[in-house]
């Protein structure tokens, strides 16, 4: 068939002959069909999905840091109020058994802490159960954080009543408080450390 325009073919006007115009779409569709994707635009799709998920997963971690600083503030908070009473009732903090400072050095090591702060905390619990100050308390913390024996933060460590401040573990203006190891399990780590203060407050 020959391509040559018709004489009698107006300048503008539509060629209307079926076979010019079915040609030139089947080429047309044949030429995309075959491009398809090019590397360059799978790359680019691959890595938005990338740093989508990435902020998905930086979220998530966010929001389930929050809700585990959240529970171990409310322990806490709970605790602080019970020795409060208590220490109105007695005149006095209850003392530390074991103690968990290095008496030879007066200075508190991790290794220390580690070992005392499970009797520590079995210890305050006994004392505030036989006073009935729990009753009441910790009724909506898991049973993972208060098994009526011992009382964890949200990451599973003890935690750990200080009758009195130190330097090397926290500063309350009021003498004593309560406070966690937080996320990294270690008690002399203070920059993740939950208290039952505001040890910005105090500064």
């Amino acid at each position: 068939m020959s391509l040559a325009l018709d004489e009698n073919l107006k300048p503008g006007a539509p060629d209307d002959r079926p076979g010019l115009l079915i040609g030139f779409a089947r080429s047309s569709c044949r030429s995309r069909a075959c491009r398809g994707f090019t590397i360059v635009e799978m790359l680019t799709t691959v890595s938005v999905l990338i740093i989508v998920l990435g902020l998905m997963i930086s979220l998530a971690r966010h929001v389930r840091r929050s809700s585990a600083d959240q529970l171990t503030k409310d322990i806490l908070h709970q605790l602080d109020q019970a020795m409060a009473i208590y220490i109105h009732r007695n005149d006095d903090a209850p003392p530390v058994v074991p103690s968990l400072i290095d008496d030879s050095h007066g200075m508190p090591t991790e290794a220390n802490l580690q070992q005392a702060a499970r009797l520590n905390n079995q210890s305050f619990i006994h004392l505030l159960k036989a006073e009935g100050l729990l009753s009441g308390r910790l009724t909506d913390v898991p049973y993972a954080n208060y098994d009526e024996v011992y009382v964890c933060d949200s990451w599973g460590s003890p935690i750990v009543f200080m009758p009195q401040p130190h330097p090397a573990i926290g500063m309350n203006a009021k003498g004593w408080f309560f406070f966690s190891a937080g996320p990294d399990g270690r008690y002399l780590t203070r920059d993740d450390n939950v208290y039952s203060y505001d040890p910005g407050a105090q500064q």
